[in-house]
């Protein structure tokens, strides 16, 4: 049983029709890879930046790039990868020294048994070593968690065992009036008691420990402090844990006291939570505030706004009057919104449910009537200023509250240059890290905004009849770029929706933007249709079709102008979610095509549960066809299953002449690529010219 529901892989190899061979040698053995081929250190650098990865397979040498080098990389990622090594011909002295550069193992290439043993036996290794890591960081998280809370607890808690004190938190000491653990530890929880109850909690704790799983557990007595003064209490007693030894739990309750310390913990909190100058929130609580209001992004997708309001030209000697003068200058604009004092010269406001248009609005305002606020020092002396402010969303992609507060204040950096007494709005544009890849974080953020930013367009790619067919077909591709108009990488874009959890927000987007073009097409008397991608999560979702029938309905075209196509891969993990999706589409008279077919486990046993109409054949076949002869069986081969099922055969990622007269004579039916025409910004193919 293979422990990993998909097993990312890299293979390290010259050629990718070597690196093929060593796939399929694991597709026979069933195992799910999802493989990526390096060639040179540069590949590997971006795959391993790129996601985590579960194992690696490398021939010890590629050109100048050695094993050596793999595993260096490879730690230098601090990712778990166990590296396996294929060697032609095993010779003691390499392989002494590839295992000492960090090889697992090293086995040889020709044993294809041998190589399905180590990965079952890597990849269960590696699963165990995840899950034991998971659970180590549960539990020290836990204990963590445990002691942070007992140790801040308002409760008064000990532990004891065998009647004797081995712990107790500050309230538990300052209760009783003990100024330390030392003092206590080893005392009887007996002494702590009145003379004239002791009897009565004797008969209480052996009857708690006689019938541990029953009776009363609470106990109200009189304690006894250090002092010899005596207090009404309440006392819950219960089994534990403490120090992995078993123990009872003890929380003491001053009774005499709740009232009086409820009201004073109410004073307590609200001061803690306010600034003592200004009187408004203070900044601890409005992180608090802000983290909720991110939670709430995520959960409901509902966006809020910061603004980060820092006051310009304001010197130290002045800056408590004038703080206090503008706080409340600001506080009778802000009727929405929750605003904080969170540093020196600095406010913060939280709008909740707010938009950009809103919040400028209130910026507007506040420059102004800051500029307009003279503060009286009251030496003789006044003071005005202006302030400088900065706007951000509160996207469900920032993650923590100090992204949100991070991209506020770049925006208000950008206002100050400009001289201040403005605002500026947080745009996150194209940039990349110091390792030199792109920050998947500000890409999510992009694509919360891209629909209303106008950043977002489709590009479109003719799919071609090879046996002269007379239909305009075209595949769409998403397209998006920053706000300085750089466009985005694909792979980047559909992972960082993913993470973030937007792309079903892409998927809507895509799907209005295609009827959009149907109908144009449709009006300027062209017979289009359009092969759609989905993401991954839109068979999960039973709001897509839903979407998809309104769609239909509202605009009259036919469903047959709609292929949606499924990923092989996909299909094979959510073989039922597929196929209830496939019906659904049916259903509306849409059609479905399995793309990147022919990398999956069974292929043949694929298409026979996923009765799409159109096989998509992966890319990789089409690189060198005109000469590999593997590759020209296999399309051959996956021609031939898909025809005796009725299915119709699209060849991707075609590159020159001389492969496209390979596809004609395996008879595929349609292709794709960019040796017909790249992805264009408008559809202006003449599918004529091609077919004569």
């Amino acid at each position: 049983m293979i422990p990993i529901d998909i097993i990312r892989l890299i293979v390290v190899e010259e050629s990718a029709n070597d690196a093929e061979m060593i796939l399929n040698s694991l597709r026979k053995a069933r195992f799910p890879i999802r493989p990526r081929h390096v060639e040179d250190d540069e590949d590997l650098q971006n795959a391993l930046a790129e996601q985590e990865w579960d194992l690696l397979i490398s021939v010890p040498q590629v050109g100048e790039f050695t094993v050596a080098q793999v595993c260096e990389m490879v730690n230098s990622s601090r990712q778990d990868i166990p590296v396996i090594v294929l060697m032609e011909k095993l010779e003691g002295q390499l392989m002494g020294a590839l295992l000492s550069a960090g090889a697992r193992h090293v086995i040889p290439r020709d044993n294809e048994n041998c190589l399905q043993i180590i990965v079952g036996r890597e990849l269960q290794e590696l699963a165990s070593r995840r899950q034991h890591k998971h659970l180590d960081q549960l539990y020290r998280e836990s204990q963590r968690q445990n002691k942070i809370l007992l140790e801040t607890s308002r409760d008064a808690i000990a532990y004891v065992h065998d009647g004797m004190h081995v712990h107790a938190n500050p309230s538990y000491l300052d209760m009783f009036g003990y100024k330390s653990m030392e003092v206590l530890e080893g005392l009887p929880v007996m002494d702590l008691v009145s003379l004239e109850d002791q009897s009565k909690f004797k008969d209480f704790m052996r009857d708690f420990m006689t019938h541990e799983a029953e009776g009363d557990r609470n106990i109200e007595l009189r304690g006894i402090r250090a002092d010899k003064r005596a207090f009404k209490l309440a006392m819950e007693v219960s089994q534990a844990i403490y120090a992995s030894e078993r123990c009872i739990q003890i929380i003491v309750r001053d009774q005499s006291q709740d009232e009086e310390k409820e009201k004073l913990q109410r004073q307590l909190k609200e001061a803690n939570i306010r600034d003592h100058v200004t009187g408004l929130y203070n900044r601890t609580h409005f992180i608090a505030l802000l983290e909720k209001a991110l939670a709430k992004a995520m959960e409901n997708g509902v966006r809020s706004v910061v603004l980060y309001i820092a006051l310009d030209n304001v010197s130290v000697g002045s800056i408590d009057s004038v703080i206090k003068n503008i706080g409340k200058v600001i506080n009778d604009l802000t009727e929405t919104g929750v605003l904080a004092r969170f540093g020196d010269n600095v406010f913060t406001i939280l709008m909740l449910d707010k938009d950009v248009t809103f919040a400028s609005e209130l910026a507007t305002k506040i420059c102004k009537a800051v500029e307009a606020t003279v503060t009286d020092l009251g030496t003789g002396e006044s003071i005005i200023t202006t302030c400088s402010i900065g706007i951000a969303l509160v996207l469900a992609s920032a993650a923590t509250p100090q992204n949100v507060l991070s991209d506020a204040h770049t925006a208000c950096l950008e206002a100050s240059k400009r001289g201040g007494n403005t605002f500026d709005i947080y745009k996150a544009v194209l940039k990349a890290t110091e390792q030199g890849g792109l920050k998947i974080s500000d890409i999510a953020k992009m694509i919360e905004t891209a629909i209303e930013e106008s950043r977002l367009s489709l590009r479109y790619q003719p799919i071609v009849s090879l046996h002269g067919e007379s239909q305009e077909i075209y595949e769409i591709f998403l397209r998006m770029v920053d706000s300085e108009g750089k466009p985005i990488p694909s792979g980047s874009l559909f992972s960082a929706a993913e993470q973030a959890n937007l792309s079903i927000k892409l998927d809507k987007w895509v799907l209005q933007e295609a009827f959009k073009v149907l109908m144009k097409q449709e009006k300027s008397g062209h017979q289009t249709y359009l092969f759609i991608k989905l993401s991954d999560q839109a068979i999960k979702d039973e709001n897509i079709p839903l979407f998809i029938r309104k769609l239909l309905k509202t605009t009259s075209l036919p469903g047959e102008r709609l292929i949606f196509e499924i990923n092989e891969t996909i299909a094979i993990t959510q073989v039922n979610l597929a196929k209830a999706f496939i019906s659904t589409l049916n259903k509306m008279g849409c059609r479905t095509a399995l793309e990147h077919f022919g990398t999956g486990l069974n292929s043949a046993t694929t298409l026979k549960h996923i009765p799409v109409d159109y096989v998509k054949i992966h890319y990789s076949y089409a690189k060198g066809l005109s000469t590999n002869t593997d590759n020209q069986k296999a399309v051959q081969d996956i021609v031939k299953l898909a025809h005796e099922q009725d299915k119709i055969t699209i060849a991707e990622a075609v590159e020159d002449a001389n492969s496209l007269t390979v596809l004609w004579q395996c008879e595929v039916d349609f292709a794709q690529g960019h040796y017909i025409q790249e992805p264009s910004d408008e559809m202006s193919y003449e599918f004529t010219e091609e077919e004569s």
